[in-house]
């Protein structure tokens, strides 16, 4: 008995000594911001202003699920448990369908007292699940064939095509750089040139379409299989002023809030565009405005500067991770953070089309930031099992 309680503080001792602390640092500078922003964006806004205290009882759920699941064993996460998972979320992404749409999107499931995006919770398993067959992949020795594309796309096309129909063409982008992040880690070196190369022709084609031929790039975008809003999204993208009243005035609005920041920012409720309420919903897409009007360069420096601190140390502990499972799905979380921060400044600062994509443990939102928490857990969780601590 004494041996066993020995043993227990040993690995307790152990474990607390491998807790990646300088991330957590991170996580709670960003939850200030976090609350801030909120709490400055809804105070003064009619049937808003409580919004601040639900996120703060959602922080304090977050950071216990993100513990919870730091102590969890990651590894019972593998094998059946990741696909019983997976097929959980495509069950839920279908019957959302059922529920009444919420912004023109069938994003939402609602509960009595409670609501949900099962999308949310498909990212998870999305990254679980491929994580487990690049694993056991990986084990036998296997080189990336056309086999593995398959099984992979097999994995992503559901809940990707299922999320596209909602719609929610942001979640649905996220998906794909958090398969594109992990393919990068399990392609071979010559491979990984051949899809770098083509990805990059790809993104660099559409930039050079974009500048040079606006017009002809507008036409090819109206005549493609896009939603309305999706299309009109990506058109105000090129020109604001083709849905000035709608996105146009909203990325518009958001840039007038982030120029007028300046340095040191105009101060906490005294930002004129925030509090004048000037920029919709601002809250979720655009609080990285709020941010930039109220905290000016140097807070919106520091932010960036966390996000980064956070993808760094994630990477540190996916170089030392146990085994491949854990660090190919640290790669797919840290795809799915950088995605999603690279995308939502973009769009706050109209470099980057208005996707929907919002500021991961920052923008107003029970699930996701929930969700965000209980990935860095699962991170955490491989940290504290890791070969060595890094610095």
């Amino acid at each position: 008995m004494v041996n066993r309680f020995s043993e227990t503080i040993f690995w307790l001792r152990r474990r607390i000594s491998d807790f990646d602390l300088s991330l957590i640092v991170c996580l709670l500078g960003i939850s200030f911001f976090c609350i801030s922003a909120i709490y400055s964006t809804t105070i003064n806004r009619v049937g808003k202003e409580t919004i601040y205290k639900t996120q703060l009882v959602w922080e304090v759920i977050s950071y216990l699920s993100m513990l919870a699941f730091t102590v969890f064993n990651y590894r019972n996460l593998k094998g059946i448990l990741s696909w019983v998972g997976y097929a959980i979320s495509i069950f839920l992404l279908i019957i959302v369908f059922a529920f009444p749409a919420k912004n023109g999107a069938h994003a939402w499931i609602t509960l009595p007292g409670f609501q949900f995006q099962p999308s949310e919770i498909a990212k998870i398993f999305l990254i679980l699940t491929i994580s487990d067959f690049m694993e056991r992949s990986k084990e036998k020795d296997e080189k990336f064939t056309f086999k593995h594309a398959g099984v992979i796309f097999g994995i992503f096309i559901g809940p990707f095509i299922l999320v596209l129909m909602e719609p929610h063409l942001g979640q649905a982008l996220v998906m794909l750089g958090i398969v594109s992040a992990m393919l990068v880690l399990f392609l071979e070196k010559k491979q990984l040139i051949v899809f770098s190369s083509v990805v990059g022709s790809i993104v660099l084609g559409i930039f050079l379409v974009k500048v040079i031929y606006p017009d002809q790039f507008i036409r090819f975008v109206d005549s493609a299989p896009f939603m309305n809003h999706q299309k009109i999204r990506i058109i105000t993208f090129i020109d604001p002023q083709v849905d000035p009243k709608g996105i146009g005035y909203q990325v518009t609005q958001g840039i007038i809030a982030v120029g007028s920041g300046g340095l040191f920012g105009k101060g906490l409720l005294s930002g004129t565009q925030t509090q004048g309420a000037w920029i919709p919903e601002q809250w979720t897409d655009f609080i990285f405005s709020a941010i930039a009007e109220e905290f000016g360069f140097v807070g919106s420096s520091i932010v960036l500067f966390l996000f980064f601190s956070i993808l760094y140390r994630m990477t540190r502990i996916a170089q030392t991770a146990p085994d491949y499972f854990s660090s190919y799905y640290i790669t797919g979380i840290i795809g799915m953070f950088s995605f999603q921060v690279i995308e939502n400044v973009g769009m706050n600062l109209a470099i980057m089309p208005v996707t929907g994509i919002t500021l991961p443990f920052i923008s107003y939102g029970g699930t996701s930031l929930l969700t965000n928490f209980i990935l860095v857990g699962i991170v955490l969780s491989a940290g504290i099992r890791r070969k060595s601590l890094v610095f």
